[in-house]
């Protein structure tokens, strides 16, 4: 993965909202063809240009950014919409629970409010409906949080939810955290990860002290609390490198599994690993600080609150690679090893797991040997799981990511080299569906709502991830190699599939070139 990371600032939170993605670092969310072609399309920006003549679906920012703050310890959520924007928070509270219960942690509801704006609110504005929701949920729960999600409606007519905050803040208990994930500001859903990241940096995290994380300033670059944790000077590691402690980021596709396994190699270095936000307290929150170091599980997600924490507290961070698949898991090992000069340690580490997973998956490369793949979700969850089969013989036909920025733009010729095939689409199934007619693999590997729609076409599917399943590190490798070859052995479920399930697509559409239906930007 590139420096890019190096180049940006980071200083935002001082806005109620932070920049979106296209004006932050670039996206590109239509591209048909070649790793090389789209590395170079990404650094002369020429990416960043290209629409589709039509956009089938996609993705809010609303529901990635519910998905990390309500996941908190004591915490009531309140939407601030129109009530259609809930849809989805049934199914996430028993994700929520099932979680929570796999990590150890105490067994809690999910709590969550709603406005329910409707005509008169957008005339007349709906604070008092928001006024009256906080009270409620502080005279009724007694939460350590309160976390406000604003929807589109109330971005639009204009509801300063922030004054609000402000005004009640002083005689509620509970921390409130506004968290402005409005979906029509940005065509990059990811942006609904800074939106959450933002409102927890603001208001539960403690007050911005900006760093540049030079050795004479380093105990000046934390608050008060965090006295006596800062970096000793001339490069010596300090007080903070001496806990051992270290951050690891985990998002809403980690499981409790993916948790453990690199919880366990980090550990084998002697370290203290901790895994957060995602279901962390407000105390945790609060103590966010006080780590050696910030690992990034998926640079995606993580980037807006590792920069930020670089620049509050000094920490350092490390978000060069996803923990999938042997290669990317040994790397992710060293640059955390280096960080602590346990680099020798490291090496002991990667030999034994090495040596064993090599054995392990002998007898599966020989049947997966030859076989062809297409894999399809997030950019750097793709490419790193893409690695993982063509490194046991898979033939990699393909990856579909749903945005491309240039966190990724080095690992683009890493896989295949530069003439892998990638198309650039979130929430464009009819493209996918098309593209994936015409290549005919014998196994996709997906992100979870593709894998219906591919069955349909009688081509065996494996999830990208799954709350319930093991796919980083070392026994992550294993799982995932096996759950291709347990697909492979035995097709009869997607057979059957696509001889009952018709696709609702045209046979002109099946017939087309997705490329005629991504267009520059100029004219549109």
């Amino acid at each position: 993965m590139s420096k890019y990371s190096d180049e940006l600032s980071y200083g935002f939170t001082s806005s109620v909202a932070p920049p979106v993605r296209e004006t932050r670092i670039g996206v590109c969310s239509a591209f048909c063809g070649s790793c090389g072609r789209l590395r170079k399309d990404v650094r002369s920006g020429c990416a960043m240009l290209q629409r589709r003549r039509f956009d089938q679906s996609g993705g809010c920012q609303l529901n990635l950014a519910s998905g990390i703050v309500s996941s908190f310890t004591n915490t009531v959520m309140i939407t601030h919409s129109p009530l259609g924007c809930n849809s989805r928070f049934a199914g996430m509270s028993g994700t929520r629970k099932t979680m929570r219960a796999s990590k150890g942690k105490i067994n809690e509801e999910f709590i969550w409010l709603h406005t329910n704006m409707d005509e008169i609110d957008v005339v007349q504005g709906g604070i008092e409906k928001l006024r009256r929701a906080i009270l409620y949920a502080q005279e009724q729960y007694h939460p350590d949080i309160i976390v406000i999600a604003n929807g589109c409606v109330p971005g639009i007519i204009g509801d300063d939810i922030d004054s609000l905050v402000s005004e009640l803040q002083e005689t509620v208990s509970a921390r409130i955290a506004p968290i402005h994930c409005e979906g029509f500001k940005s065509r990059y859903v990811a942006s609904g990860y800074d939106s959450a990241y933002h409102g927890v940096l603001r208001c539960l995290v403690g007050p911005c002290s900006r760093g540049d994380n030079d050795d004479d300033n380093a105990d000046d670059d934390v608050n008060d609390g965090d006295k006596g944790v800062g970096v000793d000077s001339a490069g010596k590691r300090g007080r903070r490198n001496n806990s051992g402690i270290v951050n690891l980021f985990n998002v809403g596709s980690n499981s409790s599994g993916d948790e453990a396994e690199l919880c366990r190699v980090v550990g084998a270095l002697g370290l203290k690993p901790r895994f957060l936000p995602l279901h962390a307290s407000l105390d945790d929150l609060k103590r966010i600080g006080e780590a050696a170091l910030n690992v990034s599980v998926c640079a995606t997600h993580d980037d807006y609150l590792l920069g930020h924490l670089k620049e509050r507290f000094g920490t350092p961070y490390i978000i060069d690679t996803l923990p999938i698949g042997i290669k990317n898991t040994n790397a992710w090992l060293r640059r955390i090893a280096e960080h602590f000069h346990l680099e020798v340690e490291a090496e002991r580490v990667i030999e034994r797991e090495n040596a064993e997973l090599n054995s392990a998956l002998a007898p599966i490369k020989e049947r997966l040997k030859g076989k062809s793949i297409f894999v399809g979700g997030g950019e750097t969850r793709i490419l790193t799981t893409a690695e993982f089969f063509h490194s046991l013989g898979m033939r990699l036909l393909g990856v579909k990511a749903h945005n491309v920025d240039r966190f990724v733009e080095d690992m683009l010729g890493d896989v295949t080299g530069d003439d892998l095939f990638i198309e650039v689409a979130a929430g464009m199934p009819a493209e996918e569906i098309n593209l994936l007619n015409k290549l005919k693999p014998d196994l996709y590997c997906g992100h979870i709502g593709a894998n219906g729609w591919v069955a349909r076409l009688g081509i065996p599917c494996i999830p990208l991830f799954g709350q319930g399943f093991n796919f980083m590190g070392y026994s992550g490798a294993f799982e995932l190699a096996r759950k291709a070859d347990k697909a492979l052995r035995n097709t009869n479920f997607s057979r059957n599939i696509s001889r009952h399930c018709a696709l609702p697509l045209s046979v002109e559409w099946m017939e087309s070139d997705i490329k005629d239906n991504i267009k520059e930007r100029e004219n549109a």
